[in-house]
């Protein structure tokens, strides 16, 4: 018996493998894949050229705004040093970098434009505000008196307390001088955070913006002893002093000493005792004062003239 031949079947009928014929590629397609390839590759290489040669100093184009004691060349050559890594660091890095560096920008903001080769910095610069006159202790030449040696150094600085560089007693003579002191002479471009200093940066705003009378007579603050705050104007020949838990009351008897001319009056006061000094007076346990040498002004509702005893 022949056996009978087994066909695949479905129900519908007999299955067939249909292959796909393949396509023939003609010469156009595969002229415009190439054209298409080498344009992009062309185009990312002049993406990475210009973005590569974003920071040559020959082609970038420069724009500063909001500077007052930086001049653009300052400025820009300070990025100079750092242009290997402004290429690849943020703006907001950019930025913390002029900061560091610069020590009048209080702030900056930098925003680049690679299609122009555009670096644009948008500064906001520190205003000087006073002259600290720092003295740093000199511990090896403490002498048997405990009497202390210093060596000095005239900072510049803004009212916040931050250094923007050392300077001679010439320059900027109508900021007034706040005395301090310490171990290490702050860094330039760093704030100062010796309490000291910014009492008197305090003393300095108060007098400024409610005391303006003694503004125009203020030559320098010294807050080292916080009981005992010295301070010096130029028509008053004696220090005065405030108390540091009550320097707006100080202040304003200052104002008020000032304003209704005491000054005169101390000066006529100490050429009329220095005529009418007699032994008597001094033998009765008068105080006499030779001169006045201190404005006491740390007490409720009392002033004080101190001086030396004949």
């Amino acid at each position: 018996m022949r056996k009978a031949k087994k066909h695949l079947r479905s129900k519908e009928g007999v299955n067939h493998r249909i292959y796909q014929p393949k396509r023939v590629k003609n010469k156009n397609y595969r002229a415009r894949r190439t054209t298409i390839l080498i344009s992009t590759v062309i185009t990312l290489l002049f993406l990475a050229k210009i973005f590569l040669g974003f920071f040559n100093i020959e082609h970038v184009t420069f724009a500063l705004f909001g500077n007052i004691h930086y001049t653009e060349g300052q400025v820009f050559d300070v990025l100079g040093e750092n242009l290997d890594n402004i290429i690849t660091d943020s703006e907001e890095k950019t930025a913390l970098y002029i900061k560091d560096n610069l020590s009048y920008i209080e702030d900056a903001n930098v925003t680049r434009n690679l299609i122009k080769r555009l670096l644009t910095i948008e500064i906001t610069e520190r205003k000087p505000f006073a002259r600290v006159n720092f003295k740093v202790i000199d511990n090896t030449s403490i002498n048997k008196d405990n009497t202390k040696h210093y060596s000095e150094s005239l900072l510049l600085i803004d009212d916040e307390g931050y250094v923007l560089e050392t300077i001679s007693i010439e320059q900027f003579p109508h900021l007034i001088i706040i005395i301090d002191e310490g171990e290490v002479i702050p860094e330039i471009g760093k704030q100062i955070e010796s309490h000291t200093t910014h009492i008197g940066i305090h003393i300095l705003k108060t007098i400024n913006t409610k005391e303006r009378t003694i503004a125009k007579h203020l030559k320098s603050i010294d807050p080292r002893v916080s009981q005992k705050i010295t301070i010096k104007i130029d028509s008053l020949p004696i220090p005065i002093w405030i108390s540091e838990d009550m320097i707006d009351t100080g202040l304003h008897k200052i104002s008020l000493f000032v304003r209704n001319n005491m000054i005169s009056h101390i000066q006529n006061q100490e050429t009329q005792i220095a005529n009418n000094i007699t032994k008597d007076q001094s033998s009765k346990g008068i105080p006499v004062y030779e001169k006045y040498e201190y404005l006491d002004i740390r007490y409720e509702d009392t002033l004080y003239l101190g001086g030396s005893n004949k």
